[in-house]
């Protein structure tokens, strides 16, 4: 319970960031690096996880890392934040908040692409909508 609600505030945290500048604080990430790495040493450690689950989870985190590296490193904050969200929800949850994010935000840029036809290059930030996505995720 403690870890989810602490994921949620530093999504929020790093939401708030993206919203305002279009720019995540590398300090933030590197903090937010160092806590889901050492949480997800310490769940493989007392047993309750396995390899295989924090494997799997980061399958999300790697695609829009990939993503990010064939458009020219845009959006390489967001698969850095969304592998630590893999880290600390774990696979299932990671999974869910993923598409739940990827089908509000492409919900979310449709309507705004029909109501502004004029002006095509549309730049969403992608961490509100992947906060939402936890929210949802941990709600189900």
């Amino acid at each position: 319970m403690l870890v989810s609600v602490g994921t949620m505030i530093y999504l929020a945290v790093l939401s708030l960031m993206d919203a305002r500048r279009r720019a995540i604080s590398a300090w933030l990430l590197l903090l937010g690096s160092i806590m889901a790495a050492a949480l997800a040493g310490w769940l493989l450690w007392q047993g309750t996880v396995h390899w295989e689950e924090l494997l799997f989870g980061a399958v999300p985190g790697v695609i829009l890392l990939a993503i990010a590296g064939m458009t020219g490193s845009a959006g390489c904050g967001d698969g850095i934040v969304l592998l630590q969200v893999s880290l600390l929800l774990l696979m299932e949850r990671a999974v869910i908040a993923f598409g739940v994010s990827m089908v509000v935000m492409g919900a979310f840029a449709t309507v705004i692409l029909l109501k502004n036809k004029k002006n095509k290059d549309l730049r969403l930030p992608y961490l509100p909508f992947l906060w939402l996505g936890c929210l949802v995720s941990l709600c189900s």
